[in-house]
């Protein structure tokens, strides 16, 4: 089947005459490139770690008043953060996690991370500044940080870290914050066909939470607040009893399963995260509930808490790359709109032209950006440009519109759909969320493209750049045009004739001593058989089997 694939496009001549055989010949590939892009990379499904749990004190900046209720833990402040010593011998570097989380940051953080590990780093400092973003990326990179084991990872929330880069910053070992920064709100949200967004719902939350709950139990952050930052159906609170003075987090559903006995001893609660609200906190707030490790005012003070001479930090930034490609993943949906309605033009015109041109160029600068980040690969990319094949095929070979152009469109359709994501057939309530987006951008991009093709078909006469694109003049014979006298054929329908060559679907009859060049509607006619002239359009003469 594939070697047949092979030989229609070598023949396009034979290609034509067959649609159903051409779609049969295709599908092996097209089944082979599936297979091929649906093997993953990495697999997402996560694998339990040997959880190692750092010191959990919390350390409190002196010049600051005590907040009430946290006295007894006071008394337990040391001078020196723990393992200070592992670090100060060994270099530090800094890494920007600032504005959208997106692929291309994803990409740029490993190769930063990369680059400080293989220089002996024994401090990594994420300086993190983002309202979120993308939740598959800020799920990769938080992966990897919580993987690394060869430094010590200290998320720096200098402004914020909302959402996606609130997951970020927990996978890290600690937390520091400035005085006015946010930590919190991480509720998944998948946009509407309204145009507006929703909430994820239960069966993607549960996957959020649960990593959120694995990074907590394994750097040392409150469990049960961690994961009210990502579902609003949580009510927590803190308690104080006769064997824990110090007080812990419980949710309302525990606290009502309490027995009696264990209800009576408790002194003191405090409720802190209200059921149908996200847990959102400022600094003082992250420090009290045991987020943040130290209040700190600025970077010096950063890395004078960590024993490190800031003239010895080196930061790690982001490549001219990197950012070209965070650029390009943005305006993806403009590219791929600019794209269709350049292809539209050039298959509507003689030749090949600057439409064509353009129309390669956005969609390769699409394909390449999505390479970079690790989302289209080769298979995706075979499928799309194949799919162009055939709807070229359909409109400059083939009579009519059938099969092989809807192919075509299902296929650019595919290839298009699987470089917006890692992953073929959705496995996971995430993917399913990724999928449906990436299915009505994809469509509204196709729906602004033929809105945009009719308006510009309208007024295209009347834009100055197209004028001289667009014949306006009549060609008659003041301006230097003859007439060329065209064979009639009309009047040749109904008349029966030899083929002299086979018709596939193209080929000669000879009727009377006139040689004809004709087309039949799609089969095959060997030479030598009687056929009848149907349908005649200008020079286009049409014939079926008698």
């Amino acid at each position: 089947m594939v070697k047949k694939a092979i030989f229609l496009l070598i023949h396009p001549e034979l290609y034509m005459i067959n649609c159903k055989s051409v779609c049969q010949a295709f599908m092996p590939v097209l089944f082979l490139l599936l297979c091929i892009r649906s093997i993953p990379a990495q697999e997402r499904n996560d694998v339990q770690q040997n959880t190692v749990h750092h010191d959990t004190t919390i350390y409190y900046d002196q010049t600051l008043s005590s907040p009430e209720g946290l006295a007894t833990k006071e008394k337990q402040f040391h001078d020196k953060l723990p393992n200070v010593e592992d670090t100060t011998h060994r270099p530090t570097y800094v890494i920007t996690i600032h504005r959208m989380i997106d692929g291309g940051l994803n990409s740029s953080i490993q190769r930063r991370v990369d680059s400080a590990k293989d220089k002996n780093a024994g401090l990594i400092i994420f300086d993190i500044d983002t309202f979120g973003g993308r939740l598959d990326a800020a799920m990769e990179i938080s992966e990897f940080i919580s993987d690394l084991k060869e430094a010590k990872t200290v998320a720096f929330i200098s402004h914020k870290a909302i959402s996606a880069g609130a997951l970020i910053a927990l996978s890290c070992n600690d937390i520091i914050m400035a005085p006015d920064a946010e930590l919190g709100d991480c509720e998944p949200i998948l946009p509407t066909t309204e145009g507006g967004y929703k909430s994820a719902g239960e069966k993607i939350q549960t996957v959020l939470r649960t990593k959120f709950r694995k990074f907590a139990e394994k750097n040392g952050y409150p469990v049960l607040l961690a994961e009210a930052m990502v579902t609003s159906e949580i009510e927590v609170y803190r308690i104080e009893t006769e064997e824990n003075p110090e007080g812990f987090y419980i949710s309302s559903r525990e606290l009502k399963e309490m027995g009696e006995e264990d209800q009576k001893k408790i002194k003191k609660k405090k409720l802190i995260v209200e059921e149908g609200k996200l847990l959102t906190m400022h600094t003082r707030e992250a420090f009290e509930f045991g987020f943040a490790r130290h209040i700190v005012e600025d970077r010096d003070a950063l890395f004078a808490l960590y024993g490190v001479n800031k003239n010895d930090v080196t930061e790690l930034e982001t490549n001219w790359s990197e950012e070209m490609v965070r650029f390009l993943e943005k305006i993806a949906p403009v590219l791929l709109t600019i794209g269709i309605i350049a292809f539209y033009l050039e298959f509507n015109s003689p030749g090949f032209g600057i439409p064509g041109l353009i129309g390669i160029v956005c969609f390769a600068t699409i394909f390449l950006s999505k390479y970079l980040v690790g989302l289209a690969e080769a298979p995706e990319i075979i499928i799309f440009f194949l799919g162009i094949a055939l709807i070229a095929a359909e409109i400059f070979l083939i009579p009519g519109f059938g099969i092989t152009g809807i192919a075509g469109i299902i296929l650019v359709f595919i290839g298009l759909i699987l470089s917006f994501q890692d992953f073929t057939f959705p496995r996971t309530p995430f993917d399913s969320g990724e999928l449906r987006k990436n299915l009505l951008m994809i469509i509204g991009s196709f729906l602004t493209s033929a809105l945009a093709i009719v308006l510009l078909l309208k007024h295209m006469p009347g834009i100055p750049i197209f004028r001289r694109l667009i014949l306006t003049t009549a060609e008659t014979p003041e301006y230097g045009f003859k007439n060329v006298t065209t064979p009639v054929y009309a009047d040749l329908i109904g008349t029966k004739g030899i083929a002299t060559t086979p018709l596939r679907p193209s080929g000669r009859i000879e009727v009377g001593e006139k040689i004809l060049d004709v087309v039949t509607q799609g089969d095959f006619i060997d030479k030598g058989q009687r056929v009848e002239i149907v349908k005649v359009e200008g020079n286009r003469i049409v014939v079926k089997t008698v």
